[in-house]
């Protein structure tokens, strides 16, 4: 990396992070998940201001940042005028790239997962003799793969150098559908990767596919890893013979979150009824 400047965030989801900054025109290098489940985001420097403004102004809070590469080097040499000279030569040491991409590298622990990676690569246009991309195009979409807790995509000399690194490599991979953990109705749907044959509002009864694990690409079809989430509304209503408060109580612990719970006296003790939600995923987070 030249000149670039490095965020580390914590915050309820916080690789969505990387979407806000995406929409807002911020071009991501590389992200990384650090311990106690935040995120190191690391962009172009010229961007910080713009980006330190809009992760301010968000839920996500920005632990500490820090100038990354020759940045780095440039303000150490601002601050030591005795070495000025060597920093014009730091930063006019910059190597000519060629702008086509002749040659795929996928490296890291996750090079396991070049078959997904190259997938990716594919979905965005990404080939032989195709234009380097932009890293905040696919980082997110790599980061979105199972276990990927750090990305970082390079084009240097007309090589694409894909990094991935992955946690937990004793857990075997699931490719598998997604299928529904209950009857009722999906209330959320979010998927990564793999096809949806559901959406929002449909019926759907308990084990019932609804990702399927392949990627369309026009009319052919192509195994993948189903990265995914489903959330399922069902009614709730059982009669217990309690007193209301621990009926209430009862219902909490035998379906979890209930919505709109309400209680009817009845001549056994009281009934509770509600919206009851199971929630299934496949590969994600």
């Amino acid at each position: 990396m030249m000149f670039a400047y490095a965020f580390e965030l914590e915050g309820l989801s916080v690789h969505r992070a990387i979407d806000l900054l995406t929409r807002e025109g911020i071009g991501v290098l590389s992200a990384r998940r650090t311990p106690k489940k935040g995120l190191e985001i690391v962009i172009n420097a010229n961007q910080r201001e713009k980006a330190f403004a809009i992760l301010q102004g968000s839920c996500y809070n920005i632990k500490k940042s820090r100038p990354m590469g020759l940045m780095r080097i440039l303000e150490k040499c601002l601050r030591a005028s005795g070495l000025f000279i060597g920093a014009a030569i730091a930063l006019g040491a910059v190597l000519f790239s060629q702008t086509r991409v002749l040659k795929i590298d996928v490296t890291g622990s996750g090079a396991y997962l070049e078959p997904e990676i190259r997938a990716v690569l594919s979905e965005k246009g990404v080939g032989f003799f195709s234009g380097m991309p932009s890293p905040n195009s696919i980082v997110p979409e790599i980061l979105s793969l199972p276990r990927v807790h750090f990305c970082s995509v390079k084009g240097e000399g007309g090589i694409l150098t894909v990094n991935v690194e992955v946690g937990d490599e004793t857990e075997p991979v699931r490719r598998q559908p997604l299928c529904s953990p209950a009857d009722g109705v999906v209330e959320e749907l979010i998927v990564l990767r793999g096809t949806p044959l559901v959406q929002v509002g449909d019926s759907v009864a308990a084990g019932q596919e609804v990702v399927a694990s392949y990627a369309l690409h026009g009319e052919e079809k192509a195994d993948c890893i189903v990265v995914a989430r489903v959330r399922v509304a069902f009614p709730v209503s059982r009669e217990y013979a309690l007193g209301e408060e621990q009926a209430r109580l009862q219902a909490l612990l035998d379906f979890g979150e209930i919505a709109d719970l309400r209680t009817e006296k009845t001549e056994g003790g009281w009934r509770v009824e509600g919206t009851g939600h199971a929630d299934g995923e496949m590969n994600f987070g």
